[in-house]
């Protein structure tokens, strides 16, 4: 399979912060991707699937959040990036559309990172 980036998270987050909540990241928009931005704004969250593009690993056991007092449990049973696939998916707080910009809060993803996908939640789709 082979994946398209659509857009980069651009948000100046180099390293882990304490807080994912409060970050605040733009989505930029490859031109070509625009049109399917229509009405976006009409929702209150959005999914986001990104790349991890920073990892390298692959970890089948990890502490969670990298904090070794937590036991050990498999990467399938945690949000660690050492995953087999590189593809994060976090549920984003939408704050606006704008043009090919699309800001969001709550995004765990690294500035530079590869966009794959966005959706709306089904429970607020109302078409």
């Amino acid at each position: 399979m082979k994946l398209k980036t659509i857009a980069v998270v651009r948000n100046g987050v180099k390293e882990t912060p304490e807080d994912w909540s409060i970050v605040k990241s733009q989505l930029i928009f490859n031109k070509v991707y625009v049109q399917g931005l229509y009405k976006l704004s009409h929702f209150k969250h959005i999914w986001v699937l990104f790349g991890f593009h920073r990892s390298r690993t692959t970890l089948l056991r990890v502490h969670p959040r990298h904090d070794s007092s937590k036991p050990l449990v498999g990467v399938f049973a945690s949000c660690s990036p050492t995953r087999p696939n590189k593809i994060g998916l976090t549920l984003a707080r939408l704050l606006s559309v704008k043009g090919r910009t699309v800001t969001v809060q709550g995004l765990d993803a690294f500035d530079g990172s590869p966009v794959f996908d966005i959706k709306p939640p089904q429970e607020e789709i109302d078409y």
